[in-house]
């Protein structure tokens, strides 16, 4: 085998071929390109962290403004609410990022949601010796009221001591009314106005006192007097003919046939005595015959007729007695009648004497419930004052307040509460008027009387003033549920707004909870005589279904007054008529209770508010409150008390929050 020959490299060549010492070279060249991979990193991680803190900071900031809200549109005091929780949350130079201010307001072409938007930079650590100096910080964020669909009525006691003052925290004084209009309008503005593709929102009013103003809202069908010539028994009079009074009118005698034959002569006596008088032989017989009697409007019967006399044999005139040739003498006539018949006209008047008869008796009201002036069938012409001489009114107009339709008189104050007795209709909320029994009445005060002949509308004391007394009272008119888009529109079927509406409300009467409470939730109800209104939304998403029930009293019930029941001290209705007050608020009461929980059973959200005047400190809310109130509300959070003016507002505020539910929508 043969040696091999090595030949000796050169330097150049060996370096290129020597793999020693590579690692330093690879490790130099990836120093910088991994610099800016790392620094890189460690900003992006805390800009990442510094805009995580901010969009918590915006987003509590939305939340907190629109719950700030309550109009239709951010005030300032709402965005400096929203400002101090986005301060809060991200104090200036956190992070060291530069000096901001976030842009808090109503979003543009909706304004009831809140937007807030927040621009800055953060300086860079590592980046910077690649020249990025800063990283841009930029959030946004949305937040409304999550609504769906909400029907809320509003159940309001407007009786009479509603007109009386208070005097607010700042020593405004105004009349608690007052005060719950604002609080209603304040209510719309925390809720809104909804809409039917984004979540329906419907308002409706129930002012009730003794009974309820309901009646041009339910179709004609529904109530007495629908049907021509249907009638109600009222408390009222109605007037009778005691006695005639008797005349008859005769028209001259008339001759028919017969003649008659005149004589005369002298009759001679002797020179002593006159000669007799003469004896009439004329007899006559009379008939009558009559035409069918004819009674006119006041009831005077007249009947004509005709009377005939026939006249038979002769009728003397006897002279006076004298004396010639030697005796005395006497002359005389004669009419001899033969078969002498005369006829004459008759006219027998008879005029009623009337008087009043008190008692419970049917009036036609077909035509009262159409609106129309009646004339009052208690006031005529000639007997147009009562008993005490007051003057009745002559025609009446219907407000629209009802009589409830039957009920069972059989409740008491311990009768059960789980369920509503089958004849009680007018605790029922859903059963249909289908009947007498079923059906409402209109109320009349004006034909109203008590046993003694008082028209109970007679003006003479506080308690019995027309219109505007206790005893007869005739609240504002309720109103079914409607869409507002703002306070001042006046909605399709509507005659006014929002505005309009609750402005006019008027304080009168006494403190009938539990027609109020009904009503509102047959207005409410998505099964009764308003389920075509009430029984889906357009948008066919689920109703949520509110009642707001606000009360500046206590439940009271007298038998004096005439209100949904009728005139309970004669009509007797809900309880035996010789019942007294505290025994009828005490039923009324239970009452309140079984419709209170028919109410929650149909799934509607019940909540309470008492407006009263501030008690003792130390005075617990509950006992401000009626018990019967306080658990008709859903909860104990769903029943509050208010004793100012401004604390009525924000409890109306707080219970639109609750029921709106507010949400980041962005």
């Amino acid at each position: 085998m043969g040696k091999t020959e090595e030949h000796r490299q050169g330097f150049l060549k060996r370096l290129a071929g020597n793999q020693a010492g590579n690692a330093m070279a690879m490790v130099a060249a990836a120093i910088i390109p991994l610099a800016a991979l790392i620094g890189g990193g460690l900003d992006m991680s805390r800009a990442y962290m510094a805009r995580a803190r901010m969009q918590q900071a915006c987003d509590a900031a939305a939340l907190a403004g629109r719950r700030a809200m309550t109009g239709s549109s951010m005030s300032q005091a709402d965005k400096d609410e929203a400002k101090k929780f986005f301060d809060f949350n991200f104090p200036q130079n956190t992070f060291q990022a530069a000096t901001f201010v976030p842009v808090i307001q109503s979003k543009p072409g909706e304004t009831t949601t809140v937007q807030v938007t927040a621009e800055t930079t953060m300086p860079t650590t590592i980046m910077k010796i690649f020249g990025y100096q800063t990283l841009p910080l930029a959030v946004t964020c949305e937040s409304r009221f999550d609504i769906g669909n909400t029907d809320v009525m509003l159940v309001l006691d407007t009786t009479g001591s509603m007109s009386s003052n208070m005097t607010d925290t700042d020593g405004t004084v105004m009349t608690r009314l007052a005060a719950l209009k604002l609080a209603v309008k304040d209510f719309y503005d925390t809720l809104g106005a909804g809409s039917d593709t984004t979540g329906r929102i419907r308002y409706g009013f129930m002012p009730y006192s003794s009974t309820v103003n309901v009646g041009y809202s339910l179709p004609a069908s529904a109530l007495i007097g629908g049907t021509t010539g249907e009638t109600w028994n009222y408390q009222t009079r109605r007037r009778y003919i005691s006695s005639y009074t008797s005349s008859t009118s005769y028209g001259s005698w008339t001759k028919t046939s017969g003649s008659t034959t005149n004589g005369s002569g002298t009759d001679v006596g002797d020179r002593w005595t006159c000669p007799n008088d003469r004896s009439d032989t004329v007899t006559s017989t009379s008939s009558n015959s009559s035409n069918p009697s004819t009674t006119d409007g006041n009831g005077v019967i007249t009947t004509t007729g005709t009377e005939t006399r026939v006249t038979t044999g002769i009728n003397y005139t006897n002279g006076s007695c004298y004396y010639s040739s030697n005796k005395y003498r006497k002359d005389w006539t004669s009419v001899t009648y033969n078969s002498y018949t005369e006829q004459r006209s008759t006219t027998v008047t008879q005029t009623p004497q009337y008087s009043w008869q008190y008692g419970q008796y049917p009036l036609d009201v077909s035509n009262y419930i159409t609106g129309n002036a009646t004339t009052n069938p208690t006031s005529v012409t000639g007997a147009t004052t009562d008993a005490n001489g007051t003057t009745v009114s002559a025609t009446n107009t219907w407000a629209g307040c009802i009589e409830e339709r039957d009920t069972d008189s059989s409740i008491t104050a311990t009768t059960s509460t789980t369920a509503v007795p089958n004849g009680a209709y007018d605790l029922q909320i859903d059963t249909a008027p289908t009947n007498t029994a079923t059906k409402w009445r209109p109320h009349w005060p004006d034909v109203e009387f008590d046993r003694s002949g008082r028209w109970l509308n007679d003006n003479r004391n506080n308690d019995y003033r027309s219109g505007t007394g206790g005893w007869n009272a005739c609240p504002s008119k309720a109103r079914k549920l409607a869409s507002y888009s703002s306070r001042t529109a006046v909605p399709t079927g509507m005659s006014s707004s929002f505005d309009s509406y609750v402005d006019g409300l008027i304080a009168i009467g006494g403190t009938y909870h539990d027609i109020g409470m009904i009503w509102g939730a047959r207005f409410l109800s998505p099964t009764g005589i308003f389920a075509t209104d009430n029984g889906a939304a357009p948008n066919g998403f689920n109703i949520s279904r509110h009642i707001i029930f606000m009360t500046d009293g206590d439940m009271s019930a007298y038998d004096a007054v005439y209100g949904a029941y009728g005139y309970q001290k004669l009509d007797a209705r809900v309880a035996a008529a010789s019942t007294g007050n505290s025994d009828l608020t005490a039923i009324h009461k239970r009452r309140l209770e079984m419709l209170c929980n028919a109410v929650k059973g149909k799934g509607i959200t019940i909540w309470v508010v008492g407006f009263k005047d501030q008690p003792p400190t130390g005075t617990a809310d509950s006992t401000m409150l009626d018990t019967e109130l306080q658990t008709c509300a859903n909860s104990s959070n769903h029943w509050f008390m208010a004793y100012k003016p401004s604390t009525l507002r924000q409890k109306f505020k707080d219970i639109a929050k609750n029921i709106g539910g507010l949400r980041l929508s962005q």
